[in-house]
Parts: C-alpha cells; structure tokens; sequence
C-alpha cells in the first residue's frame, strides 16, 4: 500500500512540473516555447531510436546536429529555418555513413535509415506544426487549449478507466485501454470543449469531440511500436508515466488535426 501511494505521489509530481513546463513555455513566447518544443522532440526521437535498436554510433549522429541547432538557435535566434536546415546535413551524414558501411547487410541498412525517416516523420513534423501554430494569429491560444484537452483526456480516462473500466479497447496492444476509461476522457472533454466555446470560440466543440480520438490512437500507436521492440517503457524520466515519448504520444498525433484547424479558422 504504501508503494502505490509512493508512486501515485511520484506520478503526480512528475506530472504536475510537466505541466508547468508547457504552461510557462507558451506564456513565455514564441522563443522559449519553440526551443522547449525541440528540447522535448529531440528526447523522444532519442528514445525511439533507442527503443528500435538504431546504432549507437548513428543515434550520437542524430544528436549532436540536432543539439547543435538547439543551442545555435538559443544564442541566434535564427526561428524554424535552422532546424530545417539542420536537417538535411544530418540526413546525409545518416544515410552516407549506412551507405558505406560495411558491418552490415543491405538489409541492416534500410532498417536504419528507416528508423530516421519514420522518426522524423512521425515524432519531430508534429513538433514543428507545433511551433508553427504558435506564431499565427490565435495560435498561442489553440496551443494552450489543445494540451489542456490532452491533459483532460489523459487523466480522467485514466482515473476512471482505472476505477470502472471492463471492456478494453485493443487488448493486446494496451491491456490497461478501456472503452470506459475513452468514454470517461470523451465526456469531460465535451464538457471542456463547451466550456472553451463561450468563453473562446465555437470550434472548441469539434475540437473537444477530436482530440480525445486521436489522444487515445496516438497512444495505441505508441504502444504498438513498443511493443514490436518489447519494451514496456520509452523511458523512466517520468516515474509512473515512462520517458518523453509515453508523455507525449497524444500530442504528438493530435497536434497535424490542430494544424489542420489553425488552416481553416486561423489562418486567414
């Protein structure tokens, strides 16, 4: 008993800096919330590519360019631009260094390069959208409203998934998944959403009904990928949630249905 109230209370500490983490980020400005957006997608991408068993050597490839445009930005400001500059001499250091090797098969080969392309795609586009929708008209706000959703989901569709959920939702992906514990998340964010719509604007409705949709696929995505590679966890730095990854699966596939949305009504 008192290692669940331990880890219930890790859990909640852990989870609350998180929190304050992204808050002061977005009220702090386009700067700061963009760099912590590459902080944060830089440690996932680091533990996808460690939970797929890329090269040590290759992974030590990918992060020194990728903490060298972090700090290069942090000093120069140079905004979006220098990550996606940075990207191409990394990705061709990457796949050069594979296209030469000559430890292993072709094989080995595509299975690497294919980790970046997929970690790429999937883990860091996400997070520029996110600092892409920070800088337009109203973006700031939608950013803001879009994690308290995720928040809102997250935690209640776990806390009464966890009290009252039977049916799962894909057993043999996320045993823990129930279709209570979406239900449950799914109710609380209509609430919010309603709520968001009369203080903010009507769209929030829709967005209330999205985001717990594609929260909940991100995290069966997620858990998929994991475990294909057998791992419980991406990582430990969130004692009773994982690593970086586990914390932000649901952001990561929710944030290109708000880029979406930030093209219709915010964009203009």
């Amino acid at each position: 008993m008192k290692k669940k109230k331990l880890d219930f209370f890790i859990r909640l500490f852990t989870g609350f800096i998180y929190i304050l983490l992204i808050v002061l980020s977005i009220e702090k400005g386009e700067k700061i919330f963009r760099i912590v957006m590459m902080i944060l997608s830089f440690f996932c991408l680091f533990e996808f590519l460690v939970i797929s068993k890329t090269k040590t050597f290759l992974i030590k490839i990918v992060s020194s360019f990728f903490l060298f445009s972090i700090f290069i930005d942090f000093f120069m400001e140079k905004g979006l631009i220098l990550y996606i500059v940075c990207f191409i001499p990394y990705s061709i250091t990457f796949f050069t260094i594979q296209l030469f090797s000559r430890k292993y098969s072709h094989k080995e080969k595509i299975a690497q390069v294919s980790h970046l392309i997929f970690g790429l795609i999937y883990i860091i586009m996400p997070f520029y959208l996110a600092s892409y929708i920070y800088t337009i008209h109203g973006g700031k706000k939608l950013i803001l409203g879009t994690f308290i959703l995720i928040w809102t989901n997250d935690t209640l569709s776990y806390l009464i998934g966890k009290k009252w959920g039977k049916r799962k939702i894909a057993i043999s992906i996320s045993p823990k998944k129930s279709v209570e514990g979406f239900l449950g998340g799914l109710f609380f964010c209509l609430i919010l959403g309603i709520y968001l719509s009369k203080i903010w604007e009507k769209y929030w409705v829709i967005l209330s009904f999205t985001v717990p949709i594609f929260a909940t696929i991100g995290d069966l995505v997620e858990s998929t990928i994991k475990r294909s590679y057998s791992v419980k966890n991406s990582g430990i730095w969130f004692p009773g949630h994982g690593g970086f990854l586990d914390r932000l699966d649901s952001f990561i596939f929710v944030i290109p249905i708000i880029a979406t949305v930030s093209v219709f009504f915010l964009n203009k």
